[in-house]
């Protein structure tokens, strides 16, 4: 355990964000708990690093394990960037629903009021909750390789037709998010970055968050592990902002996870398109698939959790029950999402009805499941999360 708690820190955040102590026994509590799980998983996978932020009540606990780059044998800190592929969705999700919030986005009208390049397509009839539910008809998960530029996107989108039953099935997708975010910037009358940013990032106090690293935080950036060893970063790509393309802290990750939870002092149009991203739209098997997020009633048990979050989710089509009207958001239940890209993997887990929430974030992309079994494992440790 010693040799994957090398590099161990622990930050101590109160929840409007400002370093606090929290007392002896709590702190104990909680290590004793983080400590040996992640080290276990840590061994396990093979895993450089990762920071793991433990949001409540009470604060925010950051804890900080192992090396940013193997090579190096730089520890990972408060400062450590990680890559959170489809971590970003729920931001991208956000700022829709902060669009729609405001009046200039209906998340229930077609695409192609808002994207009039692609009238006469498919998107007269697929709208913009369909693109963040999954249910867009069988969207790919992949851009295709043919696409580079802007233009053969909406050339390709022009021409798609679904391979499903538009608002029946549910296919994971990063066209149908990336969709998303370009028809939410149109409505909004901005680039999709900067809009990002001045409406929710910053007022999220996320400010080290970023799509493309500056030079001045380069040295901060972790660097990934693919499957054979060999250090890797993600590429630029078409769609790689609004779908999986974000880099940023444990800390800043957590900013959304309290804001989420109503543990942070948010403007009221905000937080209410915060909440409204936890909404349920569609039943899918066991989960509830709100805006980008996926929940889980109360109690859960650690297979369902593997199931919703396993590949044959993620890369087949699953029957999905529209949910008329949608379910208000819930406090008993199991919030959560996973985003990876080729040398990292992450993990978000919100149990709203105790106010708490759990980051995972590591520099190699590991297995689903470990992730979802891992955080199980601290959430029921802490005394938090009822087991059936």
């Amino acid at each position: 355990m010693k040799g994957w708690l090398l590099g161990v820190s622990l930050t101590l955040l109160g929840a409007s964000g400002v370093a606090q102590a929290q007392d002896q026994a709590s702190n104990k509590q909680v290590r004793e708990v983080l400590d040996p799980i992640v080290a276990s998983l840590m061994e396990a996978q093979q895993i450089p690093g990762m920071a793991v932020a433990l949001v409540g009540p009470k604060g925010t606990t950051i804890a900080h394990y192992g090396v940013a780059d193997r090579k190096t044998g730089t520890p990972v800190d408060d400062d450590t960037l990680f890559e959170i592929g489809s971590l970003s969705k729920t931001l991208t999700a956000t700022l829709a629903s902060l669009a729609a919030v405001e009046g200039k986005l209906d998340l229930e009208a077609p695409v192609s009021r808002y994207l009039p390049e692609l009238e006469g397509s498919a998107f007269d009839r697929i709208d913009g909750l369909n693109l963040g539910t999954h249910t867009g008809g069988g969207l790919p998960l992949f851009v295709p390789d043919e696409v580079t530029d802007h233009a053969s996107l909406m050339a390709w989108y022009r021409d798609w037709q679904p391979s499903e039953p538009i608002g029946e099935s549910r296919t994971y997708s990063n066209l149908g998010i990336g969709l998303l975010g370009l028809e939410t910037a149109a409505s909004l009358g901005g680039e999709f970055v900067p809009t990002m940013r001045a409406k929710v990032l910053a007022p999220l106090g996320m400010r080290d968050t970023w799509y493309d690293v500056p030079e001045a935080r380069m040295a901060h950036y972790a660097m990934g592990e693919a499957k054979d060893g060999q250090p890797i970063r993600v590429s630029p790509g078409v769609l790689d902002d609004e779908a999986y393309g974000l880099k940023t802290t444990a800390a800043d990750l957590a900013g959304l996870v309290r804001a989420n939870l109503h543990l942070a002092d948010v403007d009221a149009e905000l937080q209410q398109a915060i909440d409204a991203t936890r909404q349920g739209h569609y039943r899918v098997g066991d989960m509830t698939q709100a805006l980008i997020w996926e929940q889980y009633p109360l109690p859960v048990a650690l297979d369902t959790l593997r199931a919703g979050n396993g590949y044959d989710m993620i890369l087949e089509p699953n029957a999905a029950e529209a949910i008329v009207p949608p379910q208000a958001p819930r406090d008993d239940v199991w919030v959560n999402k996973t985003g990876s890209t080729n040398g990292f993997g992450g993990y978000i887990v919100m149990l709203p009805g105790e106010q708490t929430g759990l980051v995972m974030l590591a520099n190699k992309n590991y297995p689903n499941d470990a992730r979802v079994e891992a955080a199980y494992r601290i959430l029921s440790g802490l005394g938090v999360l009822d087991t059936p």
